[in-house]
């Protein structure tokens, strides 16, 4: 249950010492089940994405190890006959303007689309606000501890024939510059695929109409698409992406219902039940006309 607080967190303890471990991590549970003041939501989420990437750059290995990992994935790939990054990258390339489309989605996508859809959900939905803030933050730090565990070269710089087509956008990722503002060799798991599955499922839960839940469900295929076409992902990133994803929500929704529990100490005349939820790529809709204080 997301609480709509300026300074809630500052009153009345649940149960345990305010100065202790425990107290402390309840007020820190208390503070990120809460909705607060667009300013501060502003701060934390710019923050926390502004601190992911540094940690993501700070991530560099040698370049022989990520490549080396990026073939045994696309090993693994032609194993299972997956491996079809070529033939989307080919079919892309004949398509007048798609590359660019998909050049300037890779670069602006899911940063801006996902920032509007938590803006969205900010003022309209605020218990869909906090689980899906929630559930980005998880994810990025599973995404974080993937680069650093399994560095891997993206197909563009792993010597397979696979090309690098953001430069049609008018982007060089290879250029010096570049390089030093973000890691080359974190493509395991594909974060872009991650944050695109979150937000469908933000927009798909709360949408108000069938025309936007279906752009809901159709934005984590367009960037799967987009992110082999332009020859930054395998498909096994992508696939590692959903699975980022789904651990991000389902931390996110255990721990809203663990909040709600500590609020329900506080206040038990404000108990509530916690639902269920629909799976993050479910293409059934949602009822919206259960209550949505929980997933």
């Amino acid at each position: 249950m997301a609480v709509d607080i300026e300074s809630e967190h500052q009153s009345a303890g649940l149960g345990v010492r305010p100065g202790g471990v425990r107290g402390r991590l309840a007020g820190a549970a208390r503070w990120m089940s809460a909705r607060h003041g667009l300013p501060t939501e502003a701060l934390l989420v710019v923050g926390l994405y502004a601190a992911y990437d540094l940690g993501r750059g700070a991530a560099l290995t040698g370049t022989a190890v990520a490549v080396a990992h990026a073939r045994s994935a696309y090993s693994l790939e032609r194993t299972l006959g997956i491996a079809v990054e070529g033939t989307i990258q080919r079919a892309s390339l004949a398509v007048p303007g798609l590359t660019v489309a998909f050049g300037i989605g890779y670069l602006a996508l899911h940063v801006l689309l996902t920032g509007a859809v938590l803006l969205w959900l900010y003022w309209r939905h605020p218990d869909g606000y906090v689980l899906l803030r929630n559930a980005l933050l998880v994810a990025s730090v599973l995404a974080l501890i993937g680069f650093v565990v399994w560095p891997t070269a993206p197909p563009r710089l792993a010597g397979i024939g696979i090309a690098g087509t953001l430069s049609q956008a008018g982007v060089a990722l290879n250029s010096p510059t570049l390089t030093l503002l973000y890691n080359p060799y974190a493509a395991m798991p594909s974060l872009h695929e991650a944050y695109a599955a979150l937000t469908a499922y933000g927009i798909r839960r709360h949408a108000p109409n069938r025309a936007v839940w279906a752009a809901g469900a159709v934005l984590p295929v367009w960037v799967a698409l987009e992110v082999i076409a332009t020859g930054n992902h395998f498909i096994v990133d992508v696939v590692a992406g959903v699975v980022v994803a789904e651990l991000g929500l389902l931390a996110a929704r255990r721990f809203a219902v663990a909040s709600a529990g500590l609020h329900a100490q506080r206040s038990p005349a404000n108990r509530s039940s916690s639902g269920s939820a629909a799976p993050l790529l479910s293409t059934a809709r949602t009822n919206h006309s259960r209550p949505k204080n929980l997933p």
